[in-house]
């Protein structure tokens, strides 16, 4: 078992219940996991497989009028889309596919404005909030 698995190692960001629930939802049969790119996940929602920040990291398109696109680690700010440059916790291996793909979100999204950075706090500006919960229109 990797250190930052084991008893009082640094979990890096896995929360124990996180888990623990995503177990019991396997066992349940209510886990499903998505591989590939351009799959339909759910009526309008589709999964996209972005560049290597994490293995198989992916983003989601959510089909309406008009369209939006969660970027998730797939662009950290809407700095990095602006920009066109790579969101730093990509290896300098990854910038050309990171950049690739903020250019297929925005493609996907049709504007800019439309693609939702996963971890930009100017979210919280642009769209209304409640809490830590921005609503996305």
């Amino acid at each position: 078992m990797p250190p930052t698995m084991s008893q009082g190692g640094d979990h890096g960001g896995i929360d124990p219940e996180d888990v623990q629930e995503l177990v019991r939802i396997n066992t349940e049969g209510r886990l499903r996991l998505v591989d590939g790119d351009n799959v339909e996940i759910l009526p309008g929602i589709r999964a996209y497989t972005g560049a290597r920040h994490t293995y198989a990291s992916q983003y989601l398109r959510i089909e309406g009028h008009p369209p939006f696109v969660l970027a998730s680690d797939n662009s950290y700010l809407w700095r990095n889309l602006v920009e066109r440059k790579a969101s730093a916790t990509f290896s300098d291996a990854d910038h050309p596919a990171n950049i690739k793909n903020q250019a297929r979100m925005i493609e996907l999204a049709g504007s800019i404005d439309r693609v939702i950075p996963g971890h930009d706090a100017l979210q919280f500006q642009k769209f209304p909030t409640q809490g830590r919960i921005a609503r996305i229109k």
